[in-house]
């Protein structure tokens, strides 16, 4: 694939805020530290591609990487590498680029700034990072724990779908990509479910610690592709100025990005229908399980006109029962994969 992929694909102008995902920020990352030492072809084409959509003034937001489960757990510290992979992802992309551009055309560059690999706790987050975390990171880590379960469960297709896409509801997440990315684990042929498990990271079995991270990763990219559709949203007080992109290198979170509708699935809000590409979905769910789905998240739909709940009541509400039911869902894995 000669770039990285981009969502939405269909954007105007330069890009002005930049959501990276886990693999591209490592890819920064070790440009900063390895300079010339770090030859790959494939990168260095992708890279050129990004630095040339970029706004002179453009504002990045680094990916989340393996093994910060303390960010899901205490949510501010980090005791991983985050910061050092932000800080130089950070420093070659926003304001002066010259130094990327010295690796691009194949120059030696100087120490960065956060040099080694030694973790350290330190103080990564911001305002916006908080707000973007509370409304919709932790509510889409919540789902992907619901659905984790019932797939661990082994409920049949239908029963499977109707209870997460019952449990969405109650986030007010319904119609989300993380309730399509549910279908496709929960009632996908053998297609969509291999699709589901490499997006989130569990083709196998992992340890809870793992586990844990991977489905917490999954939510960070989803939720990076959902600030890309909806930078306007009153929570984000104009923190994303727009044209604002997701990038991933990741080719089965960007298959599945591509069949939803360029505006993307659900605002979190009073939620929305299954907008994914039906013909596909069609192909990579088991037979009669599109209709199905439809039928499930309609109903959903259906029972959301008669809302009356105030937007911000509902967000406060998301929230509270995003971190029960997550802190809930963490435990039952626990059980499960450490009993």
């Amino acid at each position: 694939m000669p770039t990285y992929q981009y969502f939405p694909a269909r954007y105007e102008g330069p890009i002005r805020t930049l959501l990276l995902d886990a693999n591209v920020t490592a890819h920064l990352d070790t440009i900063a530290r390895k300079g010339t030492e770090y030859a790959d072809g494939v990168v260095n084409r992708r890279m050129a591609d990004l630095v040339r959509r970029l706004d002179a003034d453009a504002r990045v937001l680094p990916g989340l990487g393996a093994g910060e489960g303390v960010m899901r757990r205490a949510g501010l510290q980090d005791v991983s590498n985050y910061r050092r992979r932000s800080e130089n992802a950070q420093e070659l992309l926003a304001g002066d680029r010259s130094r990327i551009t010295a690796w691009l055309e194949g120059e030696a560059l100087p120490d960065p700034r956060v040099p080694g690999d030694a973790e350290h706790p330190s103080e990564i987050g911001t305002e916006e990072f908080e707000i973007v975390r509370e409304n919709l990171l932790i509510p889409s880590y919540a789902v992907m724990l619901k659905a984790y379960q019932l797939y661990l469960q082994g409920r049949s297709p239908e029963s499977g779908f109707r209870v997460l896409a019952g449990f969405a509801e109650e986030l007010f997440a319904r119609g989300s990509r993380e309730v399509l990315l549910g279908a496709l684990l929960l009632a996908g042929n053998h297609t969509g479910r291999e699709m589901a498990l490499n997006i989130m990271k569990l083709r196998e079995q992992k340890d809870l610690a793992s586990t844990l991270d991977a489905l917490w990763n999954t939510s960070f990219d989803l939720t990076h592709s959902r600030v890309a559709t909806m930078p306007s949203l009153p929570e984000f007080r104009g923190a994303f100025e727009v044209p604002c992109v997701f990038v991933t290198d990741d080719r089965h979170l960007g298959r599945f990005l591509q069949i939803l509708q360029p505006a993307g699935a659900m605002s979190m809000k009073r939620g929305g229908g299954i907008t994914g590409d039906h013909a596909y979905l069609k192909r990579v769910l088991q037979d009669g399980m599109l209709a199905k789905v439809v039928e499930i998240v309609e109903a959903g739909n259906d029972r959301a006109l008669n809302e009356t709940t105030d937007v911000e009541d509902m967000a406060r509400i998301r929230r509270y029962r995003a971190r029960a039911y997550a802190d809930q869902l963490e435990g039952w894995l626990a059980e499960r994969l450490d009993g």
